[in-house]
């Protein structure tokens, strides 16, 4: 297995542990009963437990990204050192997106969004180099 589909595998792996902590303190915080329930009033978490529920959402929604630019570089054969760098530089600014969205100071959860975004484009930037 090349290391920019290990890095993809890391990536399945964070996205796992984020859900099973999202889960875990949701439950804390709505109650067994509402989350084994229908749901049908919606609620939404607040607090630390939002912010990581937020977190899980965010890296759902910019997963599909990465995965097209890697498959876009195996199917196109163009895999190299720069979709290894970039797949890395991508799980390394999820990673430590989750701590900076829950915990740090205000401007750094952008900061991690940002490197998650730039090894995007590192991983296509193999087809052009």
């Amino acid at each position: 297995m090349t290391i920019d589909l290990w890095a993809l595998f890391a990536t399945l792996i964070l996205a796992m542990a984020q859900i099973g902590l999202a889960s875990i303190l949701t439950v804390r915080q709505l109650g067994p009963e509402w989350v084994l329930s229908p749901r049908d009033q919606p609620r939404e978490t607040s607090g630390r437990t939002g912010r990581v529920v937020r977190a899980h959402r965010n890296l759902l929604e910019i997963f599909p990204q990465f995965l097209a630019a890697l498959l876009i570089v195996h199917f196109a054969d163009f895999v190299g050192y720069l979709s290894a760098v970039g797949a890395w530089t991508f799980f390394v600014g999820r990673l430590f997106y989750v701590p900076a969205y829950v915990f740090g100071p205000i401007g750094l959860r952008p900061i991690c969004w940002q490197i998650g975004q730039f090894g995007i484009l590192i991983i296509l930037a193999d087809i052009f180099f």
